[in-house]
């Protein structure tokens, strides 16, 4: 049936710009994801999960040499119906290191910490690559981060990530050869990066807060 054909009887959501954000996600080893074991990075992902007595995941990964079709039974630690289950729109980007780049839009900073939370209670490991908030048509309002609680080789390392271009799309460098630069094991540069992913969030967070709240003050 045609949507002109139907009525909605729902009252309509005034719209908003959305919440825009990437996240880094590694399901569970209970998820069986066919794209992850497709191999260690691929891009350009579609797919669709049918829930049902047996969830099946229907994808295909790669460009256009090199594209593969997928159809494999999914685990209890899927993924992709925890997006279904929030107001938000969700596609996979790619497949890096064993772990999804999950590209969403969402109504606002709550909604995205209730995904980010509930894919944790799946049993996936979760890390907020960006995130940006507004429309891209309109002027930005400008944040000011206070890093100085940040150490030297928390800092230095987040430069030589950025530069290295781990945090690029496809990445350029992975956390075994940072780990090289610097002499030290995986995942001491994987808890660098960590927390300081986890300050500056927290950081943007309370400036975008700020900023709300001068907004209203100044609409008074």
């Amino acid at each position: 049936m045609s949507r002109a054909d139907t009525t909605d009887d729902r009252q309509s959501t005034p719209a908003t710009a959305p919440i825009q954000a990437v996240l880094r996600v590694e399901p569970s080893p209970e998820a069986a994801c066919p794209v992850l074991e497709s191999g260690p990075q691929r891009g350009t992902v579609t797919q669709d999960v049918v829930d049902g007595d047996t969830r099946l995941c229907r994808a295909t990964v790669g460009d256009d040499h090199d594209r593969l079709f997928l159809e494999a039974t999914v685990g209890d630690g899927c993924v992709c119906p925890v997006f279904r289950r929030h107001n938000c729109v969700a596609s996979v980007d790619s497949v890096e290191d064993g772990a999804l780049f999950v590209s969403l839009s969402t109504t606002d900073r709550d909604e995205l910490a209730a995904i980010v939370t509930s894919l944790r209670a799946h049993g996936a490991t979760v890390t907020l690559e960006r995130a940006t908030s507004g429309d891209v048509d309109t002027d930005r309002p400008s944040f000011e981060l206070v890093i100085d609680d940040l150490t030297a080789i928390q800092r230095e390392t987040l430069r030589v990530a950025v530069e290295s271009g781990y945090y690029e799309r496809p990445r350029r460098t992975d956390l075994g050869a940072l780990a090289d630069r610097f002499g030290v094991s995986r995942s001491a540069v994987s808890q660098r990066l960590s927390a300081v992913e986890s300050k500056l969030v927290h950081e943007l967070v309370d400036a975008m807060d700020a900023a709300d709240t001068d907004d209203e003050r100044t609409t008074l």
